[in-house]
């Protein structure tokens, strides 16, 4: 029984918003990643054309937005910190790399979008490390990019 092609390759990048050429990348200390993406729908109830009053209406749905949600979680590096904090604080857009890390052969490649810090959460139990997660939600349209 075949088991696929697996990948353990995700990561979500920060952009630095460098202007003409931006650089992304990986948060120190963070090591669990996740997305979600969203297609919203819309429906109308369409009658039978032919006989509206005995067979039953059908539900027929369509795209009428997209949506991208991130999250990040680790531990708290003092070297990422500032870059978080500022995020936070500032509750500016920013542009975000969702990087499949595989090649081209294998289906990788990443998608770009503007995102806004939708919640920091920062914690620490007893004696332990402090960690963080951060959720982001999508602040436009998401563009995919193959691996070169």
């Amino acid at each position: 029984m075949g088991t696929g092609n697996q990948t353990t390759r995700l990561v979500i990048q920060l952009g630095d918003g460098g202007d003409p050429t931006e650089t992304f990348a990986h948060t120190c200390g963070a090591n669990s990643f996740g997305v979600t993406l969203t297609n919203n729908l819309g429906e109308e109830t369409v009658l039978d054309c032919d006989d509206p009053l005995d067979v039953p209406a059908a539900i027929v749905r369509h795209l009428e937005s997209q949506d991208t949600s991130a999250t990040i979680s680790g531990m708290v590096a003092t070297e990422a910190w500032p870059t978080w904090r500022a995020w936070a604080d500032g509750g500016t857009e920013k542009n975000i790399k969702i990087f499949l890390d595989e090649s081209a052969a294998n289906n990788g490649g990443f998608w770009t979008l503007p995102a806004y810090l939708q919640q920091l959460e920062i914690n620490k139990e007893s004696s332990g490390k402090v960690r963080f997660t951060a959720s982001i939600s999508g602040a436009g349209q998401r563009v995919w990019t193959d691996a070169s």
